[in-house]
C-alpha cells in the first residue's frame, strides 16, 4: 500500500479537501466515484488479460482488486459506524484492521465482478444513511482509531469516507493505466511482397 493520505485539510495526491463542500454534495461525489471504481475494475477484468486486476505494480503497492476490496469494506464498516454512533452515547469504533484484512479475506483471490457490484451497493447504503443525518447528529462524537485514537464527529466520518473513495479511485485508475494492456491492439505492419522482375513466358 502507498503512503497514507492525510485525514484533514487538502490531499495533494487526489485533490480531496475536508474543508469544502456540503453534506449532500460530498455524498453524491462519494457514490459517483465508487461507481467509477466499480467500472474500472469491471472493464479491466473483462479485458484481454483479466489477471491484470490482481497484479501489484510494486511489491508494497496493492493491486486494483485489493484496493477495490478495501473500498468496499470501508463503505460497509463506515455505514455500521454511523448506526453505532446514533445508537450509543459514547461510541468506540472497533479498528477495521485494513492491512490485516488483505490476507485474512484473501483480497487477491476475490471475484472482481462480485467486488464491483458490492462496492456500488455499499456506497448506496452509506449514502442513504448519511443523507438523512441532522446537524446535531453530524456533530456527535465517536472515538476513532485511525490514524491516531481521538474523538471524531460523524460529519468528519462522512468526509473521511468520501476521501477514502476518491483517493483509492485515483489509485485504481492509475495502477490499471500502468498495467492494463490496450483493449484493441495496434495493427501489425503489413509486409508487401515485391513483384518478381523476371519475365513470365508460356
Amino acid at each position: 500500500m502507498t503512503k497514507q493520505p492525510p485525514v484533514d485539510g487538502y490531499c495533494e495526491q487526489c485533490g480531496f479537501n475536508y474543508d469544502t463542500g456540503d453534506l449532500q454534495g460530498t455524498v453524491t461525489l462519494l457514490i459517483r466515484q465508487a461507481a467509477d471504481c466499480s467500472m474500472a475494475l469491471t472493464k479491466a477484468a473483462a479485458g484481454p488479460d483479466s489477471n491484470v486486476v490482481r497484479l501489484r505494480p510494486e511489491p508494497e503497492v496493492w493491486s486494483a482488486i485489493e484496493y477495490a476490496c478495501h473500498v468496499r469494506d470501508v463503505l460497509e464498516v463506515q455505514c455500521f459506524r454511523i448506526a453505532q454512533c446514533l445508537a450509543e452515547d459514547r461510541p468506540v469504533y472497533a479498528p477495521m484492521d485494513r492491512t490485516g484484512r488483505v490476507k485474512q479475506e484473501k483480497y487477491e483471490n476475490q471475484d472482481p465482478m462480485e467486488v464491483a457490484a458490492a462496492l456500488v451497493r455499499f456506497a448506496k447504503d452509506f449514502g442513504a444513511a448519511a443523507r438523512v443525518l441532522t446537524p446535531p447528529q453530524l456533530g456527535k462524537l465517536g472515538l476513532y482509531n485511525y490514524p491516531v485514537r481521538m474523538p471524531r464527529s460523524l460529519g468528519w466520518v462522512i468526509r473521511h469516507t468520501a476521501h477514502e473513495i476518491q483517493h483509492h479511485r485515483h489509485d485504481i485508475i492509475t495502477i490499471l493505466a500502468k498495467l492494463e494492456p490496450p483493449i484493441v491492439p495496434k495493427p501489425k505492419p503489413v509486409e508487401v511482397a515485391e513483384e518478381s522482375s523476371e519475365e513470365v513466358t508460356e
